[in-house]
């Protein structure tokens, strides 16, 4: 497994997960509805659907066959849009490994195992002896709650308050993680956060190994007695980087049924489309340094063509919710409706 520690099978301190059905759908969060009987938020994929959309496929390909790539060159990536074109609202799970994918996360031919070997990734080494600007320039940031970072550090910025700066998955705390993980936010999606600029050192170790990918890098907390239940992430062709920061005694991670600890010196990295679940059971917060990158195994023609797919996606989204905007509206005046409100 490389450089994360193992757990024995029976770890006394492993903080037991939710129950879940025996089944995990791709395309439902496995932990909705809430155990307070909350309405289980609708996934990107089933809000949004453009599989038979053929205006989002003329502009996909326009953008990806610019005449500089050959089809030749994207076959696999053919097969992605196909999966999605096929299954647009479900996804797939492995019923003997328990790897879910959604349909905008299942990319053919890529080598699919829970944990990855660090040593047969070549950009380790380096990462791993350079790796110390993470935890020095986070604990410099965190360093001006408390009042000891000299004032030439601080940030001007209100948002950059290390106290306003840890997020809930959205703004209504309304995600599966709930009100006890939460995220200092460097890259979201496709846009670096105004926070990037207050850990250059992290941000050019990461750029220089092109371990940026198209989901998140981030520094994660999970509060004290509290933990992830099993879920899955749902796109395979990214994998996640995740270093210690903070790490209590009692606290862990099992990917399909391995347990194992984070470390503060070394780099594990994982697929997070196979089942997984934290746990921490101690009194202290845990901290980990996350990252996302993607799958060694695309070209860069793959990656180029997935990121062009992401894009066009995003910009279908808001032209989606634009028109139902404009519905609505059209709606309420034609009929004197206040629509989606109780009034």
């Amino acid at each position: 497994m490389g450089h994360a520690r193992a757990l024995p099978a029976t770890t006394p301190t492993q903080r037991p997960a939710r129950t879940l059905p025996t089944t995990m759908s791709a395309g439902a969060e496995p932990t909705e509805p809430t155990e307070g009987g909350g309405v289980r938020t609708l996934e990107v994929w089933e809000k949004y659907n453009f599989a038979t959309n053929k205006a989002f496929w003329r502009d996909l390909r326009r953008s990806v066959y610019d005449g500089e790539v050959k089809a030749a060159d994207l076959e696999r990536f053919e097969g992605f849009c196909d999966n999605y074109r096929s299954n647009p609202e479900v996804g797939q799970t492995d019923p003997l490994t328990g790897q879910c994918v959604c349909p905008i996360g299942n990319f053919p031919g890529l080598t699919a195992k829970p944990i990855h070997d660090t040593s047969e990734l070549k950009w380790v080494p380096e990462f791993e002896r350079r790796m110390d600007v993470i935890a020095a320039e986070y604990h410099r940031f965190m360093s001006q709650a408390s009042g000891e970072m000299p004032s030439s550090y601080k940030s001007r910025d209100a948002t950059m308050d290390p106290s306003k700066s840890w997020m809930a998955r959205n703004a209504q705390s309304e995600h599966w993680a709930g009100n006890d993980f939460h995220s200092l936010h460097l890259v979201k999606g496709l846009s670096y956060k105004p926070l990037a600029k207050t850990f250059p050192g992290t941000m050019r170790l990461l750029e220089s190994l092109d371990l940026v990918g198209d989901r998140s890098v981030a520094f994660n907390r999970q509060k004290a007695h509290t933990g992830l239940a099993t879920h899955s992430d749902k796109m395979n062709y990214v994998l996640a980087g995740h270093v210690g920061i903070a790490l209590p005694a009692e606290c862990g991670i099992e990917v399909s049924g391995e347990r194992f600890q984070w470390e503060t010196d070394r780099v594990t990295v994982i697929d997070n489309s196979f089942p997984h679940h934290t746990w921490n059971d101690s009194e202290e917060d845990r901290i980990i340094f996350y990252f996302d990158f993607f799958h060694p195994e695309l070209s860069q023609e793959e990656r180029r063509a997935l990121m062009i797919f992401k894009r066009t996606f995003k910009t279908y989204m808001k032209l989606a919710d634009k028109e139902r905007e404009t519905n609505l509206a059209s709606l309420e005046r034609l009929m004197g409706l206040n629509v989606g409100t109780d009034n």
